[in-house]
């Protein structure tokens, strides 16, 4: 399927093995973001079950990739969308799991018209998280990663949301590499690099709708992830790439 020219934001959402709570999440996201439907873009992130098939049920434009990492969905996205004649202005990210509040992307996109910033951060820390949303060392990952921004940076922020919206030259100018874990720490310190405007304000934030995170599951992938950050932010720091 081809993205459709035209599209203002495009919302890029990988998935992997989401059947259970994708077409969920994208009704949601239909009735409640203000998006019209073109402008989302479903990554495949080599999934095993029926998540591509509910998808292009709902008529939502879904890519392939094979290799598994949350990057590297993001990446084949933007590999397509740089051959769209007419640019999207901005690139928003969701997840697929129903976590985030469709209503609150409204409020991330006119944040980021109205405050001309480069990115724009859904803070999780800010807004209301659901009980039992956010895992122990989530939050202890989260609260690090800003302590280390703080002392570094000497920037203030509370969260390192998924949920966030970035102008599209802006992302381009970044030059994204990471191919897992460390997308979102590599975007966040690479734009304050770059010495753009990073804002955050408050959202929702529910638990997902089905199956367990990829990331906070079980205690090993969340040590393995939060190293992961960790290690990126410190390459980025110290050797800036």
């Amino acid at each position: 399927m081809k993205i459709e020219e035209g599209n203002e934001i495009i919302c890029i959402i990988p998935a992997r093995d989401e059947e259970k709570s994708i077409k969920q999440a994208l009704d949601g996201l239909l009735v409640g973001s203000g998006l019209k439907k073109s402008s989302f873009l479903v990554i495949n992130n080599a999934s095993k079950d029926s998540t591509k098939t509910i998808v292009e049920q709902l008529g939502i434009i879904v890519l392939d990739c094979p290799a598994i990492g949350y990057g590297n969905a993001c990446l084949v996205a933007l590999d397509r969308i740089v051959n769209l004649k007419t640019k999207p202005k901005y690139i928003l990210f969701c997840d697929a799991d129903g976590s985030d509040d469709p209503k609150d992307i409204q409020s991330l996109v006119q944040t980021i018209k109205k405050t001309n910033a480069d990115l724009v951060i859904g803070s999780r820390t800010l807004g209301v998280a659901e009980s039992g949303s956010l895992s122990p060392i989530q939050i202890f990952g989260n609260a690090l990663t800003c302590f280390l921004i703080r002392i570094f940076f000497q920037k203030r922020f509370t969260d390192m949301g998924p949920l966030r919206i970035i102008r599209y030259e802006s992302l381009r100018s970044l030059n994204m590499n990471d191919k897992t874990w460390g997308w979102n720490i590599e975007m966040h310190v690479k734009a304050l690099q770059h010495q753009m405007k990073v804002i955050e304000i408050p959202v929702n934030y529910r638990k997902r709708i089905a199956g367990v995170s990829k990331i906070s599951g079980t205690l090993s992938m969340s040590l393995r992830v939060g190293s992961k950050i960790l290690y990126t932010f410190f390459k980025l720091l110290f050797l800036g790439k």
